[in-house]
C-alpha cells in the first residue's frame, strides 16, 4: 500500500493514510461486472463511494451531506418470505480486501453498528467468497452457473 496525505473530514487536520490497493479496486470492479449478469433481479445492490481523495470543498459538501466512515464496499437489499407469508427485509454488508488487507477502525466500528441493527457484514478476500457468501443466501439467479476461468 502507498502511503498519501488525506484530509479528515470531521477534525480538518492532515493525516497519512494508505491507499486502497489498485488490486481491491479491480476486484471490486470484477465481482460487480459478474453480479450485473447473475444477482436476481429482485435483489438491490450498490456501492457508496466514501474513498478516494477529494479536494477540500467536496470533502466538505460530502461531510455536509452525511458521509459515514467505514461504510462497506457493497450492500446488497434483498425479501424474503417466511413459512407464514411474512415478508421481511434483509441487508448484506460486503467489504472486500485483497490479500492480507485489515479493517480500519472506522471499518470496525461500521460493522458493529450495521450487527446490531440486525444486518449481515461479511468480509470477502476473493470474488469466490464474496459469490459464495451471495449463493448461500440463494441472492444469485439459479438459471446461471457462475464459473471462473
Amino acid at each position: 500500500m502507498i502511503p498519501v496525505k488525506q484530509r479528515d473530514l470531521f477534525t480538518r487536520c492532515y493525516r497519512t493514510v494508505m491507499a486502497p490497493r489498485a488490486r481491491e479496486t479491480a476486484l471490486q470492479i470484477q465481482l460487480v461486472t459478474m453480479l450485473r449478469y447473475c444477482l436476481r433481479p429482485d435483489v438491490l445492490f450498490f456501492h457508496c463511494p466514501n474513498g478516494e481523495q477529494r479536494d477540500p470543498r467536496t470533502a466538505a459538501k460530502l461531510k455536509a451531506m452525511g458521509v459515514l466512515p467505514g461504510v462497506s464496499d457493497l450492500q446488497f437489499h434483498w425479501c424474503e418470505i417466511d413459512e407464514l407469508g411474512r415478508k421481511s427485509r434483509r441487508v448484506l454488508h460486503l467489504e472486500l480486501k485483497a490479500d492480507a488487507g485489515r479493517q480500519s477502525e472506522a471499518q470496525a466500528s461500521f460493522a458493529l453498528a450495521v450487527r446490531l441493527l440486525g444486518d449481515e457484514y461479511h468480509i470477502a478476500r476473493n470474488i469466490d467468497e464474496a459469490l459464495e457468501l451471495l449463493r448461500e443466501r440463494g441472492l444469485l439467479r439459479s438459471d446461471v452457473i457462475v464459473r471462473r476461468a
